[in-house]
């Protein structure tokens, strides 16, 4: 080697580290999703019961729930970011001498989450075939896509107290008979959320179904709605029946709908309405039509659990309840749902995630097996490794479940 090559030996090679930078950068992210898969599929697998200390504290409540609605919503997809990281990974331990071990640790990792995910993702798919016989291999087809078109007509169906209070239409096709009314309430732990598209309202309207998406007043630090909320659901109801005639709707065929704190909502109106014990916030509860059927997803049938069991929960019963179920026996039980079941409760489908961190799948299960006792027409479908709030807005395996058992349901009942 001459003196000139040998000078020429010892320049560092400018291009070198902007290569190295982005190879680090690309096995970072390869570590974060790698941690992500490991972290989520770890959560979805070990049974809530021995997580419960965690959900005690609400930030760490907080973010076990937010992975696993990311999780949920993300559904074969974490296979497909496993394989990204295994290859980011190898592409790392390859080029890069002094970094093997880093990337091959991610690597390992990666190849952790990519076999956890494929057993979740198999396991749920037989699920949803057992309860819904359909084969559901991979979903949803774009992740953190929003289905369901926007509604037809809003319309403030009451002031209540000086506040309005509106509702969303969706209206199927025109037909020769008067369309079935679907009343879908949403979800928010009774203090948050709003009427809004989601994966049912628009598809229902598809399936010829109209579909009330009410808005109903909710709780706060000041404003304890705890009887009111179920009030104001039957308040629309008392609407639709005086707009029937207009809108070519068969009051005689009712079906309520709801989600989480929704859930709770469409168990006690229908229960409370057919139980002729529910009073509406307005009109009169002799306008008020029975209801054929019951749908809830992960429902909140028992407040003084879910209310006393973790640190989100107890925030949110609070706000609702105002206080404790010590301080507040009645209201708790007012609100709950199993008191209010009577032979005259509608027959009632029932779905709830195995691995919901916020309404445990324990209180559903019991709520099944009351209205087993009571006699009741009834369905409980308890799919795997399902976090809070599965299916609301993207067309996940829950979703795609959902809306199968959901028409089924309603063809049995509603017609």
């Amino acid at each position: 080697m001459t003196d000139e090559q040998a000078a020429d030996a010892t320049v560092p090679d400018k291009a070198a580290t902007p290569r190295r930078l982005a190879r680090l950068a690309l096995l970072a992210f390869a570590g974060v999703v790698a941690g992500y898969l490991v972290l989520g599929q770890a959560i979805a697998l070990v049974p809530v019961s021995w997580e419960m200390p965690l959900l005690h504290n609400a930030i760490v409540q907080s973010a076990v729930l937010l992975l696993g609605a990311v999780r949920d919503a993300l559904g074969s997809w974490n296979m497909v970011l496993a394989v990204v990281a295994i290859g980011l990974g190898l592409a790392a331990f390859r080029s890069d001498g002094r970094g093997r071990r880093p990337a091959g640790a991610v690597t390992g990792i990666a190849v952790v989450g990519l076999v956890l995910s494929s057993v979740t993702s198999a396991m749920l798919a037989l699920a949803a075939h057992d309860e819904a016989g359909v084969w559901i291999p991979f979903a949803p087809a774009v992740p953190f896509s929003t289905v369901g078109d926007a509604p037809e007509e809003t319309v403030t169906y009451a002031t209540v107290d000086g506040q309005p209070i509106q509702a969303d239409l969706y209206l199927p096709e025109p037909g020769p008979a008067p369309a079935a009314l679907v009343v879908s309430i949403h979800g928010g732990a009774f203090v948050g959320g709003s009427r809004g598209t989601d994966a049912y309202t628009s598809w229902l309207a598809d399936n010829g179904y109209a579909v009330l998406d009410v808005d109903y007043r909710l709780s706060g630090a000041a404003d304890h709605r705890w009887d009111t909320a179920d009030a104001d659901v039957a308040c629309a109801l008392t609407w639709a029946a005086a707009n029937a005639q207009r809108y070519h709707w068969d009051m005689r065929r009712v079906a309520t709908f709801g989600e989480s704190a929704g859930g709770n909502l469409a168990l006690n109106v229908a229960n409370k309405i057919n139980a002729s014990t529910l009073r509406p916030s307005c009109g009169s509860a002799a306008d008020l039509p029975k209801v054929r059927a019951a749908i809830a997803l992960y429902p909140v049938v028992d407040l003084a659990a879910s209310g006393t069991e973790t640190a989100v929960g107890v925030d949110t019963a609070r706000q609702y309840l105002g206080g404790t179920p010590e301080q507040y026996p009645d209201r708790y039980a007012a609100t709950s749902s199993a008191p209010h079941v009577t032979a005259d409760s509608p027959p009632t489908l029932l779905i709830q995630g195995a691995d919901d961190h916020l309404v445990l799948a324990e209180h559903t299960a019991a709520y099944a097996a009351t209205l087993e006792s009571a006699g009741i027409a009834h369905r409980y479908v308890e799919l795997p490794f399902l976090d809070h709030a599965f299916g609301t807005t993207e067309l996940d395996t829950g979703a795609q479940v959902t809306r199968h058992l959901t028409r089924t349901w309603l063809e049995e009942y509603l017609t």
